[in-house]
C-alpha cells in the first residue's frame, strides 16, 4: 500500500516542508507553510485566505520572479487565493483575485478558491492509502480501451462510477479511459475546457474519491488512461489573469485555423531569456509529472496534438510521465485529425494514435453501403496507413465526438433488425483488425442518440432489451477470444480471399507460434447460402467461436453458410 504525501514542487502552491512549531491563541499546533506564485514581471502579489480573514498577506519578490509568503497554519483545511497588478491585455494595471494556478483542489461552489489541506504541519493533498499497486495490469498491446465521462457513467461522480466497473471487468475491457476530470467552469460538461488543471473536478468528488475509482479500476485489472488537454485552458484560468501572453498566444495570433481554437491557447514557442524558461512548457510539464504521480494514471489521451504541432513537447511529456510512472506500463495515445501514424512508433512522441481511416470505413461500409475492398483491408491493416506496429493504432467507430452507429443507421433508414445485424458485424471486425479496439461508453448496449454536446447518461435500461442484452453477449465473447488468443495481438493480418461481387472478405491472422484465426466476413445485404471460401492456410479442425461449432477443412477450402452483415470466426486449437 502507498500513502498520498505530495513531495515540494518548484512554484507549486504551498511546499510541504515543515518549520518550526508555533502555537494559535486557542493552543492549535502550527507550522509555516510557503506559498508561491510565478509572475516574474508583475509589480507585486499578495495573499488572502481563511486564515486571515480574507485580508492581504504581502508576499516578497524570490528568485526566478517567483513570489512568496509564509503562513502559520494549523492542520485542517484553509482556502486562499493570490492578488497581483495584471499585466494582461484585458485587465491591464488592475488589482486582480484569483485561485492558484497549481490548486490541487478547487471550492466551485463558494468563490472557487483553492483548497490546501495541512495534515502534521505538512501539505497534503490527501490521505487516500492506495489498496492495488501490487496488481499486475495489462501491456500496451493487449488493451481494450473503455471510454467513458465519469458522471454519465456513474450517474453522478467518483463513487458513484466504481458501482459500474463490474460491468466493464465482466464485458472483458481492460484499460478505461476517461474523458478530462480536470476542473471546469460548472457541473455538466465534456471537459474540454480546464480552468484548474491540477485539480479533480469538483462535481465529481474529492481528489480521495477520483483516487479510490483508479484504484478499484486497477484491483479489477484495468488500466486508467486520462484525457488530457494540453493545448489550450479556459477563459478564466489563473494563468490568463497574472500575465496572459507569459503563457498563452495573444488572441488573433494563434497559429490555427478560426474554427480550430478553443481557448487561450499555450503558447510553447515563447522562451523568457531574463529567467530562462519556456513558462508554458514548464507548467505543462509539471502537470503531466503530476498527475502520473499523485494519481497512479497509467497513460495520456493527448487531446488536439494536431493543433499542439510540436512533436518534441509530445515526446517531452512522454518522455517524463513515463519516468514519473516509474516501472509499470505507460501508453500516451494522441488525437491527431487528420490522422498522421508518424506522430506513432520509434520516430514519432506517442505510443499511439486515433485510427480515423477505421471509423470512415465502418461509416462508408455500415451506414453508406460503400463496399470498397481497398478501404476495407487498409482499414483493418493499419499497417497499410503507415502505422509502424499493432500498438500503435486505436481503432473506433464510435467516440465522444462522432454519432453513435445505430442513430446513424437509423437516419439512413436502416430497420432495426438491419441496423443490429451490422451493430453485430462491426463488433466482431473491430475485434479482429490490427491495432487496439477502443469503445465509447454504451457502445456495446447500442445507446443511441443524435450527436451534441450535451453530457448523456449511459442508458442501463438496455440491459433489460433483448437486442441490446444480445448485442452484449456478442461483444462479450469477442472480448474474451481477443484477450485469449495471441493472434489477434500480432500485427500480422494476410487477406487470402476477396470476393467483390458478392461483398466477401477472408483474412488470416497468426502469430509465430501457430495460434491462427480465420475472419470469414459477408459485408452485405442477402443471404447467400452455403459458401465456398479457397486457400484456407491449415487444413483440419477449425472451431468457429462466436456460434460454437466446429468444422474440417480438407485441401484448403472450407463451406460456411452466410447470411447478410455475416461474420464467422475461426481458431485452429
Amino acid at each position: 500500500m502507498t500513502t498520498s504525501k505530495e513531495a515540494p514542487q518548484i512554484n507549486a502552491e504551498g511546499a510541504s516542508e515543515t518549520h518550526p512549531e508555533s502555537s494559535t491563541a486557542d493552543g492549535q499546533k502550527t507550522a509555516k507553510i510557503r506559498f508561491e506564485l510565478l509572475a516574474p514581471y508583475n509589480e507585486k502579489a499578495a495573499l488572502v485566505g481563511s486564515f486571515s480573514d480574507w485580508q492581504e498577506i504581502p508576499m516578497t519578490m524570490g528568485e526566478r520572479g517567483t513570489y512568496w509568503a509564509e503562513v502559520d497554519l494549523p492542520d485542517g483545511e484553509h482556502e486562499y487565493k493570490f492578488c497581483t497588478v495584471s499585466k494582461s491585455f484585458f485587465a491591464k494595471d488592475e488589482w486582480v483575485t484569483f485561485a492558484d494556478p497549481f490548486a490541487r483542489q478547487i471550492n466551485e461552489k463558494d468563490g472557487e478558491n483553492a483548497v490546501i489541506r495541512i495534515k502534521d504541519g505538512k501539505r497534503i493533498v490527501d490521505e487516500y492509502v492506495w489498496q492495488h499497486d501490487d496488481v499486475s495490469l495489462p501491456g500496451d498491446d493487449r488493451l481494450i480501451i473503455y471510454e467513458l465521462h465519469v458522471s454519465a457513467f456513474g450517474g453522478d461522480g467518483y463513487i458513484e462510477a466504481i458501482e459500474n466497473l463490474d460491468y466493464l471487468h465482466d464485458l472483458g475491457i481492460n484499460c478505461v479511459q476517461l474523458m478530462p476530470v480536470t476542473e471546469y467552469p460548472g457541473d455538466q460538461g465534456w471537459g474540454y475546457n480546464p480552468r484548474h488543471p491540477f485539480a479533480p473536478e469538483s462535481s465529481y468528488g474529492k481528489p480521495e474519491e477520483l483516487k479510490q475509482f483508479i484504484d478499484e479500476c486497477h484491483a479489477r485489472g484495468m488500466r486508467v488512461i486520462l484525457d488530457l488537454v494540453l493545448n489550450h485552458s479556459e477563459s478564466e484560468n489563473p494563468l490568463t489573469r497574472i500575465d496572459f501572453t507569459y503563457w498563452f498566444y495573444q488572441p488573433g495570433t494563434e497559429p490555427d485555423e478560426p474554427g480550430n481554437i478553443w481557448g487561450p491557447k499555450f503558447n510553447l514557442e515563447f522562451y523568457d531569456e531574463n529567467h530562462q524558461r519556456n513558462p508554458a512548457r514548464e507548467f505543462l510539464y509539471e502537470l503531466v509529472e503530476y498527475w502520473a504521480r499523485e494519481y497512479h494514471i497509467d497513460g495520456y489521451r493527448i487531446d488536439a496534438a494536431r493543433q499542439i504541432k510540436y512533436f518534441d513537447f509530445i515526446g517531452e511529456v512522454a518522455k517524463r510521465s513515463k519516468e514519473t510512472a516509474g516501472f509499470k506500463p505507460f501508453y500516451i495515445v494522441a488525437e491527431h485529425i487528420p490522422e498522421n501514424p508518424a506522430i506513432t512508433g520509434g520516430d514519432g512522441p506517442a505510443d499511439g494514435a486515433y485510427h480515423e481511416t477505421y471509423y470512415w470505413m465502418i461509416d462508408d461500409l455500415l451506414v453508406r453501403n460503400m463496399f470498397s475492398a481497398d478501404q476495407i483491408v487498409d482499414a483493418i491493416d493499419p499497417i497499410h496507413d503507415g502505422y509502424p506496429g499493432p500498438s500503435n493504432a486505436v481503432n473506433f467507430y464510435e467516440n465522444h465526438d462522432k454519432p453513435r452507429l445505430l442513430q446513424r443507421l437509423r437516419d439512413a433508414g436502416i430497420n432495426e433488425e438491419g441496423s443490429f445485424k451490422r451493430l453485430e458485424c462491426a463488433a466482431a471486425l473491430l475485434m479482429t483488425s490490427v491495432g487496439l479496439p477502443m469503445l465509447y461508453q454504451g457502445q456495446a448496449l447500442a445507446q443511441a442518440y443524435p450527436q451534441d454536446e450535451d453530457v448523456h447518461e449511459v442508458d442501463w435500461s438496455l440491459l433489460d432489451k433483448d437486442k441490446p442484452h444480445a448485442l452484449l453477449e456478442r461483444y462479450r465473447g469477442l472480448i474474451a477470444l481477443r484477450r485469449e488468443t495471441h493472434a489477434l495481438w500480432t500485427a500480422n493480418c494476410d487477406f487470402f480471399h476477396v470476393d467483390e461481387e458478392r461483398h466477401v472478405l477472408a483474412f488470416v491472422r497468426y502469430n509465430d507460434e501457430g495460434s491462427r484465426v480465420v475472419v470469414v466476413a459477408h459485408l452485405g445485404d442477402g443471404y447467400l447460402g452455403e459458401y465456398t471460401v479457397p486457400c484456407i492456410p491449415t487444413d483440419g479442425e477449425w472451431h468457429e467461436w462466436t456460434r460454437n461449432y466446429d468444422v474440417n477443412v480438407d485441401g484448403a477450402i472450407l463451406k460456411v453458410e452466410l447470411s447478410d452483415w455475416d461474420v464467422h470466426i475461426f481458431r485452429n486449437d
